[in-house]
């Protein structure tokens, strides 16, 4: 079983990985580049990002993981 910190360190590794996937899309938008093939990428990257935190977070420790890191 993970430590809290582990858990803790994890998420936020794949807040960050989120949070780049979705400046990346955002970039796009700016150049009006929806629908290019960069476009399309960034889209798989995004929701490969978001699922994995997604499934992180929905796993069966993390709410007592959540609980233990919340005393601090």
């Amino acid at each position: 079983m993970q430590t809290a910190d582990d858990f803790r360190f994890t998420a936020h590794s794949l807040l960050l990985a989120l949070d780049e996937s979705t400046i990346n899309m955002m970039k796009i938008v700016v150049l009006s580049s929806m629908g290019s093939p960069a476009w399309k990428s960034a889209v798989i990257v995004q929701q490969a990002s978001f699922a994995a935190l997604h499934l992180h977070l929905g796993h069966v420790d993390a709410p007592a993981l959540m609980l233990q890191g919340s005393a601090r």
